[in-house]
């Protein structure tokens, strides 16, 4: 039963819990490296509900990998799943140092344009694992509306100017703006004065409460505040000062929320408390799968399209990177 996320206090026995969430930490990358396709990508599924209920099928992509090379960075258990993964996003990597959502072994990969949150994650996991990755910031810095926030996709039209309309007819809008994706393209592109309007966004939009109308492609309020507080703690300290008593009054609603919420209480060096998510580790070491991100949801329409994206793998990385920064938190308490 998931229990609320709160911080606790600095005491107790600490080496005992230490060493349950060491070892949870070590099941968890277990298991990561047992899910771990061939190829070094993270496995996804698509399915029609949002529990992953039903028929559940593969899909592959280059998110989830991304997600996890820069998720595990400072998890040292993980070090051979990071690697694997890399090698991964450098093999799937497009001219010019761009990443689409599928991968290249999805037949049709090539119809789905390219975009700025799969290069964002990419190009940063890389970058923090000492991997080369050409210049791309001026392909993504052109990637941005007339009030400076960045889209979602980098259009190119040729060499397949009608199966790229078909998408964009039936599945997505070229100007699609998300700020989940901009707190993505600002964790990698920093400080500066091409993300500053994203900046500004993202604390507009928590002051005024409006971090799940920001968001197409992303279904829950804690994958919001996760994203920003990686891209904010640096840059913003009120966005802390905003997201903290909001998560604390909020009751995580699966294992993901519970993963990602314990994960941002620490991001912001507080102490979560880990026994919430200890408590839902499974036998095999993973975390029960919940759709992370769907097909989008667009103003008055009153539920999201479908399929969703999710797997045991995805929700297992970020528990892991969760138990991880509440370990680090610990030790420096």
């Amino acid at each position: 039963m998931l229990n609320g996320i709160e911080s606790r206090e600095a005491e107790g026995t600490a080496a005992e819990e230490g060493n349950r969430i060491d070892l949870a930490i070590r099941r968890g990358v277990t298991f990561l490296e047992r899910t771990q396709l061939p190829s070094g990508e993270i496995p996804i599924e698509i399915a029609a509900t949002a529990d992953m209920s039903g028929e559940r099928v593969p899909e592959p992509v280059v998110f989830c990998s991304a997600l996890a090379a820069r998720a595990l960075s400072t998890t040292p258990e993980a070090a051979r799943v990071c690697a694997r993964a890399c090698d991964f996003l450098q093999r799937e990597m497009r001219r010019g140092g761009l990443w689409r959502h599928p991968s290249t072994a999805k037949p049709d990969h090539v119809y789905t344009p390219l975009d700025v949150d799969d290069t964002a994650l990419a190009s940063a996991a890389l970058r923090a694992a000492g991997r080369p990755v050409p210049d791309n910031r001026r392909a993504l810095v052109r990637e941005r509306e007339p009030d400076g926030l960045f889209r979602t996709w980098i259009v190119r039209w040729w060499p397949h100017p009608f199966l790229t309309r078909h998408f964009f007819k039936y599945v997505a809008e070229p100007h699609d703006v998300d700020l989940v994706v901009n707190a993505n393209a600002v964790f990698y592109l920093g400080d500066c004065e091409e993300t500053r309007p994203a900046i500004a966004r993202m604390l507009a939009v928590l002051r005024a409460g409006g971090e799940m109308e920001s968001t197409i492609w992303y279904g829950s309020i804690h994958t919001a505040w996760y994203f920003f507080s990686h891209a904010l703690r640096g840059i913003a300290p009120e966005a802390g000062e905003i997201i903290l008593p909001r998560l604390r009054a909020a009751v995580p609603g699966n294992a993901l929320d519970l993963a990602t919420a314990t994960a941002t209480l620490a991001l912001w060096d507080e102490i979560p408390d880990p026994e919430p998510l200890l408590a839902a580790q499974r036998n095999d070491g993973s975390w029960p799968n919940v759709g992370f991100y769907h097909m989008g949801r667009r103003r008055l329409e009153p539920q999201p399209r479908t399929p969703w994206w999710g797997s045991e793998a995805l929700t297992t990385m970020f528990a892991v990177e969760a138990l991880s920064r509440c370990r680090e938190r610990l030790r420096s308490a």
